[in-house]
């Protein structure tokens, strides 16, 4: 595990999303290895903090580490906790067109086993780091595909506190595996999501229900997919500010019950 401070992302406007001073803004890089591979995440703190804070792990959308995964986890999210952007695909794979998009979650979303390996590689590194002290209580969210690598690695049986998905996809090849989950869970759905069909909301329910978990789900129904991006504007995949704010208000109040 390593960590870098050089960068080249826009730290005011991040600060901005968080409601903090620019000059307090911590980012850091973290890197750590997994099968020969180096992973490179980021993670943003208030350097005016001194006590222990809790952290949380958020999973960006297809596009993976990038200025606006960054400032859409940091509006979602918001102060009060040490923030780490995770990246799932390796440091070498960002992805700038939708198709390149597709073709580094579409492996990994036909092997959830490979997902969950990657997900619990960057916890592990999330704890080891040293430019921010934990607490020790730890959440885990993610930005659609980035929600369902937040529920694999509450399936996984993971040591955190609390998992929540914005917009993601719901299905699982191994549903069972629910029972392994330790932590709460938040879903927040955008009704008019195509790629996340009644079907597949009514089986997550039932497997969350199966498992007799402490679990929500939190329909808006003027939301599609994608919905907390302020670039996404196509039928069924777009921006719903309203929702944003609703869905970020029930996500800190989620965390902050959980992670206390």
């Amino acid at each position: 595990m390593n960590q870098r401070t050089n960068h080249g992302f826009d730290t005011a406007a991040i600060a901005a999303k968080l409601g903090i001073a620019a000059a307090d803004l911590g980012l850091s890089l973290i890197g750590h290895e997994l099968d020969g591979v180096e992973y490179e995440s980021v993670l943003l703190f208030n350097k005016q903090e001194t006590a222990p804070v809790a952290g949380v792990i958020a999973v960006p959308n297809f596009f993976g580490i990038r200025q606006a995964a960054l400032e859409i986890a940091a509006t979602a999210v918001g102060p009060g906790r040490a923030l780490l952007v995770a990246d799932v695909y390796g440091k070498h794979v960002r992805p700038v067109k939708p198709e390149e998009g597709m073709a580094a979650i579409t492996p990994l979303k036909k092997d959830r086993a490979e997902l969950r390996k990657r997900m619990n590689a960057v916890l592990t590194a999330f704890k080891a780091q040293d430019q921010v002290r934990l607490t020790g209580k730890i959440g885990a969210c993610g930005f659609c595909f980035g929600g369902t690598a937040a529920l694999e690695l509450a399936r996984s049986g993971a040591e955190v506190q609390a998992f929540a998905s914005l917009h993601g996809a719901l299905e699982t090849p191994t549903p069972q595996d629910a029972q392994h989950i330790k932590g709460a869970i938040l879903v927040l759905h955008g009704v008019q999501d195509p790629s996340v069909p009644r079907e597949q909301v009514n089986a997550f329910i039932d497997e969350m229900s199966a498992a007799k978990l402490d679990w929500q789900l939190v329909s808006y129904g003027q939301a599609g997919h994608s919905f907390t991006d302020p670039e996404a504007n196509n039928p069924g995949f777009f921006y719903h500010r309203p929702t944003v704010e609703r869905a970020g208000l029930a996500l800190r109040n989620f965390f902050a019950e959980h992670l206390a």
